[in-house]
């Protein structure tokens, strides 16, 4: 957490933050990961594909020039949970937690709106319990202790041993990460003073490791609002 913190204090304070908001949202989305494995020659093969969902929201910071300004920076730090379905492997209780800065350009307004658009960075921190069987996380030693127990038993003694390390499933907790690069849209609309609402929606794709090494491509929507500067 000290390192997302730290990150985030680089990369907002790295733009020209003459005036700035801060602002809270909520976001929803989807996408598609495949899993892959590289193969000798370099190439690679898809073993699997598993379609996601997401849910969540955070707080941002939007920094920049003065209000006309073309060019600001936002950088939003959330957590979400998300589902798969539509793949080989199971996940419970799968989240993230998200930080995604936007170098955004302004390409139309005036003093009560401003339409952006820009590229998107990112860095997403995963973990969830994944849906496994003995076999494949127990030692070979406490297997073959297993296999041996099973065999000097009954038959229903030894149908369950088989049974308890091949079948039965167990929960396991992976980590996992995902860089994306992306784009964004958006638009922020003038409420009052100091108080705008803020939507945005993108593109993103990247590289992402969890369990396995696999690419990962998905869009989103935010809605929020921002207290500040426009």
């Amino acid at each position: 957490m000290r390192s997302i913190v730290l990150l985030s204090l680089i990369l907002f304070l790295a733009s020209p933050a003459f005036s700035a908001g801060f602002g809270i949202y909520a976001t929803g989305g989807g996408g598609k990961v495949d899993m892959m494995r590289i193969r000798g020659d370099g190439d690679y093969n898809v073993i699997y594909s598993m379609k996601n969902a997401f849910y969540g929201g955070g707080i941002f910071l939007e920094g920049g020039g003065e209000d006309s300004s073309a060019f600001r920076n936002r950088l939003a730090l959330g957590a979400e949970g998300m589902s798969t379905f539509g793949g080989e492997c199971e996940y419970s209780r799968l989240m993230r937690v998200s930080l995604n800065n936007v170098f955004t350009f302004r390409v139309a307004g005036n003093e009560r709106y401003r339409l952006w658009i820009g590229p998107l960075i990112g860095l997403h921190f995963l973990t969830g319990l994944h849906s496994t069987t003995r076999d494949e996380v127990l030692s070979q030693h406490r297997k073959n202790n297993i296999r041996a127990l099973a065999l000097l038993g009954s038959p229903p003694s030894a149908a369950y041993g088989l049974y308890y390390l091949h079948y039965e499933t167990v929960w396991q907790r992976r980590m996992g990460v995902f860089i994306p690069l992306g784009i964004a849209l958006g638009v922020n609309v003038r409420l009052g003073e100091s108080v705008q609402i803020a939507l945005e929606g993108g593109f993103r794709c990247g590289a992402l490791y969890l369990g396995k090494g696999g690419f990962h491509y998905e869009g989103y929507g935010n809605v929020g609002f921002i207290f500040g500067a426009m």
